[in-house]
């Protein structure tokens, strides 16, 4: 498994490359469950040893797990951070970007205890400068949430207000 990911590109970790386009950590559950099935297949074949093929389908089986669980949609690529956390890479660079940008509209709208301004006008302002796509005003509330805990503004119903 670690050969596998011996290429230019990949890093020094325990890396398996199950797809051309696909490298990922091979995790220690992720080893013991090539085993499991790896055993499984043999005994399907009331073989007392586990072959090459069995264990070439152990990967395979394992892949088209991966694809169908880890995959972000936004990307097209394997994300175990799906699975770890339940949130991709990309989306979480994507909520980061949004509070960046919310913090920087705020700065340059907003004086300190100054007075509030509405979420949708906030949401408006967003839209015109975030470089992530379409933005909703959900995302705008996960990100005035995060500086909210920060202790960078207060939200007193549906207006923001910097402190």
């Amino acid at each position: 498994m670690r050969r596998r990911g011996n290429f230019p590109g990949s890093s020094k970790k325990s890396l398996v490359n199950l797809s051309a386009q696909t490298v990922i950590t091979a995790t220690p559950r992720q080893i013991e469950s090539v085993i499991r099935l790896s055993e499984a297949l043999a005994r399907i074949w009331f073989s007392e040893w586990v072959e090459k093929p069995d264990v070439m389908e152990a990967f395979r089986l394992l892949e088209v797990a991966m694809q169908q669980s880890a995959t972000d949609h936004a990307t097209g690529t394997i994300d175990m951070d799906l699975i770890t956390t339940g949130v991709s890479a990309s989306e979480r660079m994507r909520r980061d970007t949004v509070a960046s940008t919310t913090r920087g509209i705020i700065m340059e709208k907003m004086q300190l205890g100054g007075p509030s301004m509405r979420l949708l006008e906030l949401l408006e302002e967003l839209k015109k400068q975030s470089s992530v796509g379409e933005v909703h005003l959900n995302d705008l509330r996960n990100a005035v949430a995060s500086l909210v805990t920060e202790g960078f503004v207060s939200l007193h119903g549906e207006s923001v207000k910097r402190i």
